[in-house]
């Protein structure tokens, strides 16, 4: 039996509830927890209130906890991008990319508990950290609307028509970007 078959299952049975897959809506946790994060570091650096130290601690960790899910979904999405593909080179990026925020993240995290536990407040290393963190993250996502936006990655009717074979007029078709018709009240995504 494949030792990761229940998660698959739980992400297939997530996908065909929400008719997409469920790493979109998944890193928005992490990417509120660590903007909350980054946020609150600026407020304890400007008001020196420790309460805003511990909000960026926990934040962050909310945040780690969410790139979890974040990673198995995003790792599934991957798997099914052929080397083909124009937006493997992207997904890639966005993969390795969001691997050195996560890197980033926990570092800083780690600095900021060890702190706290010796009743320190969090120094210029783990705070620089968060920061790069949050910068890099802007980047990731970023990419990430690419694959969707530009490439239709993930959106399943997009998918669909790119996997069975059937040739495409132009480039915005092949790309996945035809995606509301054209009397739609806001016309189709260009």
């Amino acid at each position: 039996m494949d030792p990761i078959a229940p998660i698959t299952g739980l992400i297939d049975r997530t996908e065909e509830l929400l008719g997409h897959s469920p790493h979109p809506a998944i890193v928005a946790l992490p990417i509120g927890a660590w903007a909350v994060s980054n946020i609150c570091d600026g407020l304890a650096l400007a008001t020196g209130n420790d309460l805003y130290d511990d909000a960026a601690r926990v934040s962050m960790a909310i945040g780690l906890i969410g790139a979890a899910g974040a990673v198995v979904t995003g790792l599934r999405d991957y798997s099914y991008i052929s080397q083909d593909r124009p937006s493997h080179d992207v997904a890639t990026t966005h993969a390795l990319g969001n691997a050195m925020v996560g890197t980033l993240f926990a570092t800083s995290y780690f600095l900021r508990v060890r702190a706290h536990d010796e009743g320190r407040r969090p120094g210029l290393l783990a705070r620089a950290l968060g920061i790069a963190g949050g910068a890099l993250t802007l980047y990731t996502a970023w990419l990430g609307g690419v694959l969707v936006e530009e490439y239709g990655e993930a959106v399943k009717p997009v998918m669909d028509r790119m996997d069975d074979g059937q040739e495409h007029d132009d480039e915005d078709a092949r790309r996945g970007r035809e995606r509301l018709s054209a009397d739609a009240p806001i016309g189709p995504h260009r």
